[in-house]
């Protein structure tokens, strides 16, 4: 047997085409016409030869007779041309004539249709012979050549020619089983053949062309033989079927019925035929498409005598083969399988008295029915059946340790066969007194499988469920659970598969588990009445513990709800595990707990597991490899959980700490205990920080916020003056613990919410401001404060504080200070005792007296002052140098100080107290060094000096009192102007010389940061005598300035009775304006006229100090 496929003929060659052939001269006219011609003329010249035929041998004819015969055929068969061979007539041995044609050919004109036959026989019927009538009564065919056609619908053709010339067609729907007979019953109808009793067919080639399945086959070497007796007709059928395969494939036929009775038996038996072959033939064989196997087996179907088709019985039997549905699809080997069923094509359905299928993996015997769907176009397009399985037997060396049997299995099955798929809607079956109910669906491609399975089992004990666990699935979470879950049951068990085409299989594994004791890692001590849930998903395994407790060695009952457990890949080989542990209980209980083997916290801690009282809840992971001999260091831990009502008296040495909640860590070797409490009296919001095991080096931190205010100096005994600090805030608290030493500190904050005051030189900073503060030190006993520095607006100081053993201050050592803009100094303040404020010393730097506000006092806690001081600033223009002093603020700034006028004239002073500042008193034995330093000349020297300077408006404004006697000066720019604006020669000879003496200056005048305001001024010597008053600007270096210069004072002073001091009666009037460097002086010469009482109507009044600015 060869095989086409190449599309037959379709049902496009049912209509026109065939009612063509059929008006023309078909097969069985022609087989008529050759064989009565040449029997008529073999039968007139019989009584020349009958002699010779008497002898046996073949007569053969004569030439003239072939080219009668031939003639006769041409002349009946018009549009045919008929050529054979020999033609010879032979007597068997029962004395009846046989007659044989060879090579007969029969063709068309026009037509590429033939009928060839290499050799006919036949024997003519004596009866009708005697009436003259020469009709044949058997025929035997040799390699003759016929084509089989079966239409999309079902329909059959059978012609005697390959081509299919002169077919003898009938169209037939479904499957017609009387196609067939009612051609054959046509062919025996005709007249000249009504007395045919046997037509065999030797050396047949038969094509099947099926346009049904888009097929053909040809059969080479075929026998068919045809016997009637009386109404009754047979036919049988043999076929070795040769292909493309590696085993050769029989059938034999069989067709038993009466003429004109539908009524029919039809077999058929077969060896080896291909799978794929017969499903294409049957829709009770269209589920053999999946197979890649030989079948061998038998079919028995009748029809009624309506020609309607009964039931079919059909065995099928199967060795070596495969169940592949597609070329892509990996074949699944079966060892054996076959079936006895029965197709009832009235209902569309199958019933398996049996279904037996044997393979490496599986061994099953069921029985049931199949519904087929959707089979208009011959071929199911669905099946749906119930099936029940007597036998099921799951086995494989590689997977389980030995067969699992199931009983009273029931199987709810669609199968969808282009393209392949079968959905189980369930599989039960029965397994030691409980039911798995198994669910899915396989697809099959191109691509490859695509499966899809759930499996589902309401209760199981472990020992069942180990039983069932694939040998090369899974193996490490399988030895976990043999190791560690001791009793209990198993519930709500469900298994999944998930395959896909190129992908790795995807299993899932879940069960549900009450009552069990459990060990969640070796050493540890079991777990009891554990409740919860179990899966095993793309090769990880989890557990999770829902309820359930131990006991721990120490403290009591621990929960252990929500624990889990997890095999991460159980492809690699060890497989890496993780361990969550949730606990609930003691503190004490849940650390005896963690400190047992493998994980041993607190030994690497090096903590007791008393180290607090109160609860926790805790969750500690481990990620480790699973795999015998593990050491506890091969259990690195995470911890994490929650301390609720902790006390400790160990977690920082020397200090309580008490928190209603705390957060707990472990990772890295690192232990952290974080939240809010209280470390003794203080708040705070802090996090310890240890390292346990290898990284373990006797030290610990604690890191956090800690309140700021009164309570924190007097937990830390920091030795603050009272008052010193007011308000609350917060600071940045580091503690360094190292076993046997005192635990170290740093604390730095930025001051917002905190106060701090220096009553005595009353400065403040208001709570709403930030600054920042730094201490840094030791909790011994006393503390020790090593490092402090504050910078807040108006006040920046870095230093040291040494306690004393009481835990009072001893002193402050600050290296710079800097509080206003009237100190910037090194300051050492001494502690004086409880409740007094302590001696202030400083050596160097500078103090702006214009800045400086002390307290009131009156309280009599003032603080002593020692200043030696680089410089004291009085005013812009004016500082004392080398300024050194002693002070109290009791009361107000009071004391004694000396220094030099900028650098340059000694002087000595007194302070005072003077409202809420302080006044100055300043003499000095060389008024004109003091003057000149002050720039108030240019040149001068002598002359005993005494200044008074009283704070009067804002910062840095004073009213000031001068009084010099004896004051010689020797250069004055603007005075030798206005001396020679006047032309007194002497006068500026003395000037120019050993200078003018003035007996008396007085002044009254208003020093502010930018000028000096002269309400009235006076000088007054032998030679000369001025007034002045005005304004000097500091900060633009300008002078305006006015008075009177009077010469010869002696005689000419008589007038001052009648105007200002420093006037006489007869005096020049004069201005001095610009820049002071090189002013601009202006005399009026007339004014010397101008009697002295009459003098102030003609100038500006003199400036009045309760006008001028105090600013």
């Amino acid at each position: 047997m060869t095989e086409d496929r190449t599309t037959p003929d379709g049902p496009e060659t049912t209509g026109r085409d065939r009612a063509a052939r059929r008006r023309r001269p078909g097969i069985r006219h022609v087989l008529w016409l050759v064989v009565s011609s040449v029997f008529v003329v073999i039968f007139v010249s019989g009584a020349l030869v009958a002699g010779m035929m008497m002898s046996g041998e073949p007569l053969v004819a004569p030439g003239w007779m072939r080219e009668r015969i031939k003639a006769r055929l041409d002349t009946s068969l018009s549009g045919l041309d008929v050529e054979f061979g020999e033609i010879a007539l032979i007597l068997g041995e029962n004395g009846t004539p046989r007659l044989r044609l060879g090579d007969l050919r029969v063709s068309r004109e026009g037509s590429a249709a033939r009928l060839t036959l290499s050799d006919i026989e036949g024997t003519v019927a004596l009866g009708p012979l005697l009436e003259g009538r020469v009709q044949p009564d058997s025929i035997y065919l040799t390699g003759a050549q016929m084509r089989l056609r079966r239409d999309a619908e079902g329909g059959f053709d059978l012609a005697l020619s390959e081509t299919g010339a002169g077919g003898a067609t009938r169209q037939a729907t479904g499957d017609d089983m009387g196609a067939l007979a009612d051609q054959i019953e046509l062919l025996l109808d005709t007249p000249g053949l009504r007395e045919l009793k046997r037509i065999e067919a030797t050396a047949l080639t038969l094509r099947y062309e099926d346009a049904r399945s888009g097929r053909a086959w040809t059969v080479d070497g075929g026998r068919v033989v045809m016997t009637r007796r009386g109404e009754d007709l047979e036919l049988r059928g043999d076929f070795a079927l040769l292909g493309g395969r590696a085993w050769a494939s029989t059938l034999t036929v069989s067709y038993a019925s009466r003429i004109g009775d539908k009524a029919a038996r039809f077999g058929m038996n077969f060896e080896d035929m291909a799978a794929e072959d017969l499903a294409t033939q049957s829709a009770a064989l269209a589920w053999l498409g999946a197979l890649d196997a030989p079948v061998s087996g038998a079919m028995r179907v009748e029809t009624d005598r309506e020609g309607r088709l009964g039931p079919m019985s059909v065995t099928l039997q199967s060795r070596d083969g495969a169940l592949q549905p597609s070329p892509g699809t990996r074949p699944i080997p079966f060892n054996e399988a076959r079936s006895y069923f029965t197709f009832d094509p009235a209902r569309q359905a199958l019933t398996f008295d049996e279904f037996w299928f044997d393979s490496r993996y599986l061994t099953v015997r069921a029985e049931g029915g199949v519904r087929l769907i959707g089979t208009e176009g011959g071929r199911p397009a669905e099946m749906v059946g119930q099936m029940r399985v007597s036998e099921f037997t799951a086995r494989s060396e590689e997977m389980l340790p030995e067969p699992l049997r199931f009983d009273d299995v029931r199987a709810d099955m669609r199968l969808v066969l282009e393209p392949f798929r079968l959905t189980v809607g369930q599989l039960s079956l029965g397994h030691a007194g409980e039911r798995i109910a198994i669910s899915g669906e396989v697809r099959a491609s191109d691509e490859g499988w695509d499966v899809t399975a759930e499996a589902r089992r309401d209760r199981v004990t472990p020992e069942v469920l180990l039983a069932l666990w694939p040998q090369t699935f899974g193996q490490k979470t399988k030895a976990w659970m043999e190791q560690n879950v001791f009793a209990g049951a198993l519930s709500n068990v469900q298994a999944a598969l998930r395959l896909t085409p190129g992908g790795r299989p995807d299993v899932f594994l879940g069960f549900d588990f009450d009552g069990v004791e459990m060990t969640l890692l070796k050493g540890m001590p079991h777990g009891k009445e554990m409740r919860g849930h179990a899966s095993l998903l793309r090769n990880r395994f989890v557990a999770v513990v829902e309820d359930g407790h131990v006991v721990a060695p120490q403290g009591g009952k621990v929960s252990l709800k929500g624990t889990e457990f997890v095999v991460l890949d159980n492809r690699i080989k060890p497989a890496p595990a993780e361990l969550k542990v949730e606990t609930e209980g003691t503190i004490t209980a849940t650390l005896s707990l963690l400190d047992q083997p493998p994980l041993q916290m607190m030994q690497k801690a090096g903590r007791p597991v008393t180290m607090a009282d109160g609860r926790m809840r805790l969750t500690a992971r481990s990620n480790f490899i699973l795999k015998k001999g593990q050491k506890p260091t091969d259990f690195p831990i995470a911890v994490t959980g929650v301390l609720s009502d902790l006390r400790s008296d160990l977690l920082v040495p020397g200090r309580t700490i008490a928190a209603s909640r705390m957060d707990l860590s472990l990772k890295d070797d690192m232990l952290a205990i974080a939240g809010q409490g209280r470390i003794g009296a203080v708040p705070f919001d802090g996090r310890y920080e240890a390292g346990i095991g290898a990284r373990s080096d006797g030290t610990g931190r604690w890191q956090g916020k800690v309140e700021l205010s009164e309570r924190f100096v007097d937990e830390f005994r920091i030795g603050l003056p009272p008052g010193a600090l007011s308000g609350q805030g917060s600071a940045e608290l580091t503690v360094d613990l190292k076993k046997g030493e005192a635990p170290r500190f740093r604390l730095d904050s930025d001051l917002s919410g905190v106060g701090l005051a220096l009553a005595d030189v009353k400065w403040s900073k208001p709570r709403s401001s930030a600054g920042r503060l730094s201490v840094s030190g030791a909790l011994a006993s006393p503390p020790r404060i090593e490092s402090v520095a504050v910078e807040v607006p108006g006040l920046v100081a870095k230093g040291r504080v040494e306690m004393t053993p009481q835990g009072t201050l001893a002193a402050a050592r600050f290296d710079r200070v800097r509080i206003g803009d009237w100190l910037d100094a090194p300051v050492v303040m001494r502690g004086r005792g409880a409740g007094r404020s302590p001696a202030i010393e400083i050596a160097g730097g500078r103090v702006d007296m214009r800045r400086l506000d002390f307290g009131s006092g009156g309280s009599g806690k003032g603080t002593p002052m020692t200043l030696a001081l680089d410089q004291l600033q009085i005013s812009d223009t004016i500082a004392l140098m080398d300024f050194r002093g002693q002070f109290d603020t009791t009361g107000g700034m009071s004391g004694r100080f000396s220094g030099k006028v900028n650098g340059l004239a000694e002087i000595a002073g007194a302070v005072v107290p003077q409202g809420k500042r302080s006044a100055v008193r300043i003499t000095a034995q060389d008024a004109g060094r003091v003057l000149a330093a002050m720039k108030l000349l240019k040149a001068g020297r002598e002359g005993a000096m005494d200044l008074t300077l009283t704070p009067v408006g804002g910062e840095g404004t004073y009213d000031g009192v001068l009084r010099v006697n004896g004051l010689r000066i020797t250069e004055a720019p603007a005075m030798a102007e206005l001396l020679s604006a006047i032309s007194v020669v002497g006068l500026l000879e003395q000037l120019s010389g050993k200078g003018i003496v003035f007996n008396d200056i007085d002044a009254r005048f208003r020093l502010t940061p930018r000028q000096l305001i002269v309400a009235e001024s006076s000088a007054v010597g032998a030679s000369l005598g001025i007034s002045m008053d005005g304004v000097y600007d500091f900060a633009r270096g300008l002078m305006d300035m006015q008075g009177v210069v009077s010469p010869i004072y002696v005689v000419n002073g008589i007038g001052s009775l009648f105007t200002r001091k420093g006037e006489g009666l007869f005096g020049f009037s004069y201005t001095v304006r610009g820049a002071a460097a090189d002013p601009s002086v202006s005399v009026n010469p007339l004014s010397v006229l101008t009697p002295g009482m009459f003098r102030d109507i003609f100038r500006r009044p003199p400036p009045q100090l309760s006008q001028a600015p105090s600013q």
